[in-house]
């Protein structure tokens, strides 16, 4: 281990203190700061030259919320070592991956952890450095060296693009009325959303969210926008396809592309016929909408389904559920959840879910505008920001 002059902090990230192994690798040479999860990281961890993040009842299963915390620790300023247990460290998706980060297995032997945190650490002042360096060239503004200005400009003109794939307006069949929110964390988002007229009688809609933040996942948005295929059109005759259909084969799409960074999204798909109320879907990886009624608490709608883009060949579920007038459905992508902070006891979500209870009585706009105030108040205490997308689908009498 580097012997240093004076202690230097680092941040501790888990459900419970060090393991043996981490305190022997760290042989007292760091001052340890703690924290239960990256959104706890208080203010002052930002300066830590290192992060530890420890997550040892991680399985395959969890392998989006692993991805999306790497993404996290790439749009930050900290350099991070993971602790995962050997199956995931080792898999091939998380191995492929490139950032400010080290995976490694949570039983890791000391002296090798050791060699680990030594590396890591000698990585946190490139990377400052390069932050510096980007920062600077932002606020020359228009004396800004040609290739920093044509960046900048280029993003905006990618924003406006992903913006022209989004709906302008929403469609209005029978008593289902629709509103929506989105808010990419940046200039580009990897949130996607679309409300589809299928029929007279049948309207479609989805959001999709893409692992991974920037133009790469903005860019497979857009390959989503165009794969996704709910209609199957056979000279004068047509069939609607069904939820768990669409979602097999636009993970088959993806998977064929063979792509090498953001490879893989989650997505919620539903169909409601306006005639009879009744709503499919069928969901991969995504959070569960809620189905508030006019009073009572809301209902998480279920189905299984994997992440898509992962492997091919894989099924998912059809749900089913009966709508009435005076329902709402909410659809959302996980960053508007991770913007309501727990407290206390709360488990992730709670805080959301309570949050839409209080605005179930508003009209479904001016419920999204209401939420968009709160999720803004509190994004602005995030260290870190992920899109924001959600969909209001409400019932009418």
């Amino acid at each position: 281990m580097v012997l240093l002059a004076e202690k230097q902090e680092l941040l501790w990230v888990g459900p419970a203190p060090a393991p043996e192994n981490v305190l022997l690798a760290l042989n007292g040479a760091w001052e340890m700061l703690s924290c239960r999860s990256m959104q706890e990281i208080p203010a002052r961890a930002h300066e830590a030259r290192l992060v530890l993040v420890h997550m040892p009842e991680a399985n395959p299963g969890d392998l989006r919320q692993v991805a999306a915390l790497l993404d996290r620790i790439d749009r930050s300023p900290i350099v991070a070592i993971v602790l995962l247990p050997a199956a995931l460290a080792e898999h091939e998706l998380l191995r492929t991956r490139r950032g400010q980060f080290i995976l490694a297995d949570a039983d890791i032997a000391p002296r090798d952890l050791s060699l680990l945190v030594e590396a890591a650490a000698s990585l946190q002042p490139a990377i400052s450095r390069l932050r510096a360096d980007v920062a600077s060239a932002r606020s020359l503004g228009e004396d800004a060296p040609l290739g920093a200005k044509q960046i900048e400009d280029e993003m905006r003109l990618a924003a406006r693009i992903q913006q022209d794939f989004l709906p302008r307006t929403l469609p209005r069949v029978g008593p289902i009325r629709f509103a929506a929110l989105f808010q990419p964390a940046s200039w580009v988002s990897g949130d996607l959303y679309d409300v589809i007229r299928l029929d007279e009688t049948h309207l479609g809609f989805y959001i999709a969210d893409v692992v991974g933040h920037g133009l790469p996942a903005a860019l497979l948005t857009m390959f989503i926008k165009k794969a996704m295929q709910t209609k199957q059109i056979d000279g004068n005759s047509y069939r609607i396809i069904p939820p768990e259909e669409v979602l097999a084969r636009l993970n088959e799409d993806i998977c064929q592309q063979d792509l090498s960074f953001c490879q893989f999204c989650t997505v919620f798909y539903g169909i409601v016929d306006v005639a009879n109320l009744e709503l499919q879907y069928a969901r991969g990886g995504h959070p569960r909408p809620l189905l508030l009624g006019p009073e009572g608490s809301p209902q998480r709608l279920d189905s299984e389904g994997p992440l898509l883009g992962i492997f091919p060949d894989v099924s998912f579920e059809r749900g089913r559920t009966q709508l009435a007038p005076g329902h709402r459905l909410v659809v959302f992508s996980d960053g508007v959840e991770e913007s309501f902070r727990p407290t206390g006891g709360q488990a992730p979500g709670e805080v959301f879910a309570e949050e839409i209870c209080k605005l179930r009585r508003l009209g479904p706009e001016e419920m999204v505008l209401q939420l968009t105030r709160r999720i803004e108040d509190c994004r602005a205490q995030l260290a870190q920001q992920d899109d924001v997308t959600l969909l209001v689908a409400d019932v009418n009498p």
